[in-house]
């Protein structure tokens, strides 16, 4: 057997200790040498064992899922944004367009049963003696006071299912359908003067959890409104 040449390199010694730490060091190593990568030998002795490769697939595909999942919720909110400002643009124009507190009131109606599909809608406002046109007034020791006692107090829009009480204060012409949830709107600028009060017969229309902003800005809009002519 011939002696190695003497101006050959020795072959390096390297314990596994040394190998893993040099691939956790070059991660990119099996990509900028892959016919290493085809000379592995990951076996699959077991159902639970999987190669290298798939392993890595298995976790791309988990992260592209949760980027589509992500995805669609970012479109499906930029979706419902697009449809609230639309309908606040459309609400602003039904306002103007009104010409006195009655045509308000009525334009206002259709608008919320045409675009919100609202079954119900009720206005008032303290400081006004009598009803003009839709729009209630609200004496201090009135049933529909009573009925909105929470919304004067908190002085933001309250969600949920009505009471007996409300129902027969507010929408005590509803008939035999009467709401079974509403949204109740505050107006007024510096303190709450009256009330906006939207009924539907779905129970799970307006829910105590929802978000309130859209009726918010909807309350500013028809507070405004309602200055013109009161």
């Amino acid at each position: 057997m011939s002696e190695p040449k003497a101006d050959q390199d020795p072959v390096p010694t390297l314990d596994e200790a040394e190998v893993a730490a040099y691939l956790q060091a070059n991660p990119d190593f099996l990509q900028r040498h892959p016919a290493v990568l085809e000379a592995l030998d990951v076996r699959h002795d077991t159902g639970s064992a999987v190669s290298l490769i798939e392993r890595q697939v298995a976790s791309l595909r988990r992260d592209n899922h949760d980027t589509h999942a992500r995805l669609r919720e970012l479109i499906d909110t930029a979706r419902d944004n697009e449809t609230r400002v639309q309908h606040l643009n459309g609400l602003a124009r039904v306002l103007l367009g009104a010409d006195d507190a009655d045509q308000l009131a009525t334009r206002l109606r259709e608008f919320l049963k045409r675009e919100l599909k609202v079954d119900a809608m009720f206005i008032g406002f303290t400081g006004i003696d009598e009803n003009v046109g839709g729009i209630h007034a609200l004496p201090r020791d009135g049933e529909a006071m009573q009925a909105l006692t929470n919304l004067f107090r908190r002085g933001k829009p309250i969600c949920g299912p009505l009471t007996e009480d409300q129902v027969t204060a507010l929408f005590a012409d509803a008939g035999d359908t009467p709401p079974q949830s509403a949204a109740l709107i505050p107006l007024g600028e510096d303190k709450v003067h009256g009330a906006l009060v939207l009924g539907s017969r779905d129970s799970r229309r307006f829910v105590p959890d929802m978000g309130t902003l859209f009726l918010e800005l909807m309350g500013n809009l028809v507070t405004a409104a309602c200055r013109r002519h009161l």
